[in-house]
């Protein structure tokens, strides 16, 4: 009996700490959020809950959403600039991806310990991404549509 006990609440904290997680990492995904985010990424995340496979899934469609923001600001900041700006401009580029990568992979190795460290970094990413986006976008309304 007390064997049955002892699961039974063991089960019930764990569902309480999993519950109190999807509520904390609810609050600060929208919170930590860059302008230029979708709104269909919170609402995904908000159905998502605590559910780190739903979570990654969001985190996977949002990516696709800023990776094309950000590809569209690049060719058309590329189609407005010099030679030397757009030679300056790619190697911004390529020093930004190796940048974005070794982030991914530096969050891992610091929150390897933890069980929401992949959604975690994930989210992060797609943040990156929407920031450097913005940074494109600004530098595009400088020398004009």
């Amino acid at each position: 009996m007390r064997t049955i006990c002892a699961a039974v609440m063991g089960l019930a904290l764990l569902m309480q700490s999993v519950g109190a997680l999807a509520g904390a990492a609810d609050q600060g995904v929208r919170r930590g959020a860059p302008k230029g985010v979708s709104e269909s990424f919170f609402a995904c995340t908000d159905r998502a809950g605590g559910d780190i496979v739903g979570l990654g899934n969001c985190s996977t469609v949002e990516k696709k959403v800023q990776d094309a923001r950000l590809n569209k600001a690049y060719s058309a900041l590329m189609s407005k600039l010099d030679s030397q700006g757009k030679d300056h401009l790619r190697a911004a580029e390529r020093a930004w991806i190796e940048f974005n990568a070794k982030s991914v992979d530096t969050e891992l190795d610091v929150r390897s310990s933890e069980k929401t460290a992949n959604i975690d970094a994930s989210i992060n990413e797609v943040y990156r991404y929407a920031e450097r986006a913005n940074t494109l976008e600004s530098l595009l309304s400088i020398v004009g549509d």
